[in-house]
């Protein structure tokens, strides 16, 4: 006897399909997409104010620029035409050290500051917290750093936004400000789009676990637009590399016997 598998994602019905215990009927039309897919990670459903600042987030998010390594990655992945198969290369060169799953490493740094000293830290116990890790890490902190400029200007752009939004800031937003200041001092590494998402995410309620996958779907738009480019213009300099840019390194071929 084979073991079972249970689920609690979704059941298609005769009549209806259940999603995460909701009827998809009642939902249609009434929940919005991101409150969707916080349902999808197993999160409650968001309320609109939630949903209006993930749209921000995502719009501010957009650096679609194709020389952006993993942007590079979506262009070869379409260059025979396929958008579908140059969003899959994006997605599978940014599951690693890159891009969205920063996020979630930046979340359960702030998750393990607070552990241990708390939300509402003094500037003195912030400060201890972080010299003992940029003891233990050569590299900027997860969610801290910017390469080639002051600050991420995506972070600028939704941090404005909010300003004229006029939401209060969450604790987890404050504290990773308060954390950047000192990162700027002692590193120069300004937070960036992934410590944001971080902080926001954990403002409006999702454990470190069900951030990857959130994170991604906010900077999806940049690999939609490769991908829609790149398909469109198929380059043969993306399928293949020119002869004169390849320079063999090994043995000299040689002809067989049997041929002579």
């Amino acid at each position: 006897m084979t073991d079972r598998l249970d689920t609690r994602v979704g059941h298609a019905g005769h009549g209806d399909n259940r999603f995460r215990g909701h009827g998809v009927h009642a939902l249609t039309g009434t929940l919005p997409y991101w409150s969707l897919v916080a349902l999808a990670v197993g999160r409650a459903p968001l309320d609109a104010g939630a949903c209006a600042v993930l749209d921000a987030l995502s719009v501010a998010s957009c650096a679609a620029d194709p020389r952006i390594w993993p942007l590079k990655a979506v262009r070869v992945g379409s260059a025979y035409g396929s958008a579908t198969l140059g969003v899959c290369a994006g997605l599978l060169v940014t599951d690693g050290v890159h891009g969205p799953r920063i996020c979630v490493e930046a979340a359960t740094l702030v998750i393990g500051i607070i552990a241990e000293i708390g939300l509402d830290p003094t500037d003195d116990e912030l400060t201890a917290a972080l010299e003992l890790r940029f003891a233990r890490h050569v590299f900027p902190l997860p969610g801290f750093g910017v390469a080639a400029r002051d600050v991420d200007e995506r972070v600028v752009a939704f941090d404005d936004w909010w300003v004229r939004a006029g939401p209060d800031h969450g604790p987890h937003w404050r504290l990773v400000r308060r954390i950047e200041s000192i990162a700027i001092r002692a590193r120069k590494t300004p937070v960036n789009i992934s410590g944001a998402a971080a902080a926001i995410l954990l403002d409006l309620g999702f454990l470190p676990e069900q951030m990857h996958l959130p994170a991604v779907m906010l900077v999806m738009p940049n690999f939609v637009a490769n991908a829609v480019e790149g398909a469109a213009q198929a380059p043969a300099v993306l399928q293949r590399l020119p002869a004169p840019a390849v320079r063999y390194v090994g043995t000299a071929p040689r002809r067989s016997p049997r041929a002579s």
